[in-house]
């Protein structure tokens, strides 16, 4: 396993595509081949295959230059034809309020180029929270 410069500004590229409304890069980076999957922060948005470039299209499409992004932490590694990376983005939102979504995904080297085949995205709640204590 060792660190992926190239995988880490994929993913720097992302929240960029998404704050500028670019609709380029789920066009380029996106696998096309069945068992791509996405799990996003609503309960609704567990997607496969196609379904998950159309969504994505559409997340660039409804945020762009609207929300505010600082990219934060994000790490990357690859061993042979596989990648995976973290990040930890904040997004500030029109009215001010800031989220800070945990994000991973997982790439697959595809004719010498890096396609996300996995995205997950979520929120986190502190244990206390999450059991009611």
């Amino acid at each position: 396993m060792q660190a992926s410069t190239e995988l880490r500004n994929i993913i720097e590229g992302w929240f960029a595509a998404i704050a500028d409304g670019d609709l380029a890069w789920a066009e380029r980076h996106i696998s096309r081949r069945a068992g791509v999957r996405l799990v996003g922060t609503d309960p609704t948005e567990w997607l496969e295959g196609p379904r998950v470039a159309e969504f994505l299209r559409e997340e660039v499409k409804a945020l762009g230059g609207v929300v505010k992004i600082t990219i934060g932490e994000t790490e990357a590694y690859c061993e042979g034809s596989v990648g995976w990376g973290m990040a930890s983005p904040i997004l500030t939102l029109p009215n001010g309020r800031q989220i800070a979504p945990r994000w991973s995904a997982v790439f697959h080297l595809e004719d010498d180029h890096w396609k996300l085949v996995q995205l997950h995205t979520s929120v986190g709640i502190d244990n206390e929270a999450l059991l009611g204590g």
